[in-house]
């Protein structure tokens, strides 16, 4: 079984759902409880991306990693972090944004397979008509071409991607479980996430 890390995406300030998003809850659970989940169901170990002190997640049995080269340089520089903080013996990196509560329970197998399969050392979640760079694999030989984008002041998360030759792993859309892949970015998606996964439970998924 190939050995893979989980990160947890938590640096954004949130400005939008009005600061603090790690800890907005959906269904009386905080965001990053339950990434921390999706990301614990194939990977180990499971860490954090945040500049935030350490004991802030505390709750967590989770390593708390810094932006790399210095925060402020987006999610790109939270994946060095994480590709940094690798131990040995770890070649590959799963990104879970703390922002995406919902995603498929093989993600990051199936997403590190799919990198496995070509070749490549990228993999990229696609669902529906969406292409979700964040949720991604990312072998730690990439970490030198993240590396040079942030020096080069290119922040964007598809350059990297695009430069590794990542593949695109699609996702199947079900119109029964719209959650999917649903990013929660102000209080109003929040309340429509819980509306959603209210439904879902009722349905017995």
């Amino acid at each position: 079984m190939i050995a893979i890390a989980g990160l947890v995406l938590a640096g954004g300030e949130g400005r939008r759902m009005g600061g603090d998003k790690p800890f907005r809850q959906i269904g009386g659970r905080p965001l990053i409880a339950m990434a921390v989940e999706n990301a614990g169901r194939h990977c180990d170990p499971v860490m954090i991306s945040s500049n935030q002190p350490p004991e802030t997640f505390a709750a967590y049995d989770a390593r708390v990693v810094a932006d790399i080269p210095k925060a402020g340089q987006g999610p790109l520089g939270g994946v060095l972090g994480g590709l940094t903080a690798l131990p040995d013996g770890v070649d590959w990196l799963v990104t879970f944004p703390v922002d995406c509560p919902v995603v498929p329970d093989d993600m990051a197998a199936k997403l590190v397979s799919a990198a496995l399969d070509a070749g490549g050392r990228a993999a990229f979640a696609r669902h529906g008509d969406r292409d979700h760079y964040l949720s991604s694999a990312w072998h730690r030989e990439s970490a030198p071409v993240i590396a040079k984008l942030l020096a080069d002041d290119d922040r964007r998360v598809r350059a990297p991607l695009q430069a590794l030759d990542a593949v695109a792993v699609t996702f199947p859309r079900q119109e029964s479980d719209l959650s999917m892949f649903a990013n929660a970015n102000t209080i109003d998606d929040l309340a429509e996430l819980e509306k959603m996964l209210a439904g879902r439970s009722s349905k017995g998924m």
